[in-house]
C-alpha cells in the first residue's frame, strides 16, 4: 500500500467501516481502511436481516420505512460497483408461540402501518405442515437480507485497506498538519472497530451495552424455501440450497467469542420445537454484538481530538441502519451538517 496522504482513515472493516468508507470515497475522499482481519467478527457472521416487524412485542422496526429505501438504494449501487450479489428481498414469516403474541397481532394486524408490511394475500399454509408447526398462528411479511460476508468481501476488492491491528496509544501521533498513523498521514481517523473500541483509549468512556450472541450454521436434509422464519429465534437463507443460519441468544455477561455449549443446546432446542426437517450442524461461531444504547448507532468527534472520529453502536441492525447514518455522518464530517442529537457522542455521554 503506497504511503501517501489520506484524507481518512477509518478503522474496522465491518459494516460500520465499509459503509462509511463508500460514502466518503463516493463524496471524493481519499480512504484508506486498517483492519485487523481477525476470522469472527459480529459483522462476518451477521445474518444481515432486514425485517419490519420485529421483537417479542412485534413493533414496528425503527424508522424502517425511511431506511429500507436508502438502504436498498446503497447496496444495489454497490453491487453493480462490485459486480457481486449480495442484497435479496426476502419474504419473512413470523411465527406466534403464546396466547399473548396472538392476542398482540390481533391487535396490530388492524393497523395500517402494518398492514402496508404484511402480504396480501397471506400464503396458507406459511409453510408445509412436514416442514414447520405453524398450528399457533403467523404472518408472512415482506423483508430483506444482506448476505453481509459477501458485502465485506466484495468491498475489499475496491477500497484501498491494509490489514493492521491498530496500538491508539503508540500508533497514532498527533501534529499540527494531521495525523501520523504507522506511517501514514491523514486528516481524519476514524473508529468504527465495534466491541473493540472498549479497548481503545480515546473511546473508553462510550457505554457499551454488548451482548454476545451464538450462531449455527446448518444444513437441513431436505428442501426448504429461502424464507427468513422468526420464532423466538430466527432462520437465514445462505447462498447455498438447504443451508440456513440459526440464531440467536443473547448473553451480556460473557463477552468473548467462544462459541457456548449451552447457547448451542438453547437455540437447538428452541429451533426443534416447531421446525421438523432434520438437520446436521456445520458451524457453531459466536462473537459481541457492539449495541451501545437501544442498539441505534452514535457517531461523532472526540470532545478534545477533533481529527479523531466514532461510528459505532450499530448492534443487531447494522445492515438497515448502517448506509443512512453513514450518509448522516458524512455530511457531518465534509460540510459540518448537525447531527442528530440523541445520536452524537459529544451530547450524550
Amino acid at each position: 500500500m503506497a504511503r501517501s496522504p489520506w484524507d481518512v482513515i477509518i478503522v474496522g472493516q465491518g459494516i460500520a467501516g465499509t459503509t462509511l468508507a463508500w460514502h466518503l470515497r463516493e463524496a471524493g475522499q481519499q480512504i484508506l481502511l486498517l483492519d485487523a482481519c481477525e476470522p469472527v467478527t459480529s459483522s462476518k457472521i451477521a445474518a444481515g436481516l432486514i425485517t419490519p416487524i420485529t421483537g417479542q412485542r412485534l413493533k414496528l422496526s425503527w424508522r424502517y420505512d425511511e431506511f429500507l429505501p436508502v438502504a436498498r438504494k446503497f447496496y444495489k449501487n454497490i453491487e453493480k460497483l462490485t459486480g457481486q450479489k449480495f442484497f435479496h428481498d426476502r419474504i419473512a414469516l413470523r411465527l406466534l408461540s403464546s396466547d399473548e403474541e396472538r392476542q398482540t397481532w390481533s391487535e396490530r394486524s388492524r393497523q395500517p402501518a402494518f398492514q402496508a408490511h404484511i402480504l396480501e394475500p397471506q400464503p396458507a399454509p406459511l409453510l408445509e405442515a412436514d416442514l414447520c408447526d405453524t398450528s399457533d398462528g403467523g404472518f408472512a411479511m415482506n423483508a430483506a437480507q444482506l448476505d453481509v460476508a459477501t458485502y465485506l468481501e466484495a468491498s475489499r476488492a475496491v477500497l484501498a485497506w491494509e490489514s493492521m491491528r491498530l496500538d491508539w496509544q503508540n500508533d497514532v501521533t498527533f501534529s499540527a498538519q494531521g495525523l501520523s498513523v504507522r506511517g501514514h498521514q491523514t486528516r481524519l481517523l476514524i473508529s468504527c472497530e465495534g466491541y473493540a473500541a472498549t479497548l481503545n483509549p480515546f473511546f473508553s468512556w462510550v457505554p457499551f451495552n454488548a451482548a454476545k450472541g451464538d450462531i449455527l450454521t446448518v444444513r437441513f436434509h431436505k428442501p426448504v424455501p429461502p424464507q427468513c422464519v422468526h420464532r423466538g429465534i430466527w432462520m437465514a437463507p445462505t447462498a447455498e440450497p438447504s443451508v440456513f443460519r440459526i440464531g440467536s441468544n443473547y448473553d451480556w455477561e460473557k463477552l468473548d467469542q467462544v462459541p457456548s455449549a449451552s447457547a448451542r443446546t438453547q437455540i437447538e432446542h428452541r429451533l426443534k420445537e416447531f421446525f421438523a426437517v432434520p438437520y446436521t450442524v456445520l458451524e457453531h461461531q459466536a462473537a459481541v454484538r457492539p449495541i451501545i444504547r437501544e442498539s441505534r448507532p452514535f457517531m461523532g468527534l472526540h470532545p478534545e481530538q477533533e481529527r479523531l472520529g466514532f461510528f459505532n453502536g450499530l448492534g443487531s441492525k447494522g445492515s438497515l441502519h448502517a448506509p443512512w447514518f453513514a450518509n448522516c455522518f458524512t455530511d457531518f464530517l465534509l460540510h459540518q451538517t448537525p447531527l442528530p442529537e440523541d445520536l452524537d457522542i459529544r451530547k450524550n455521554f
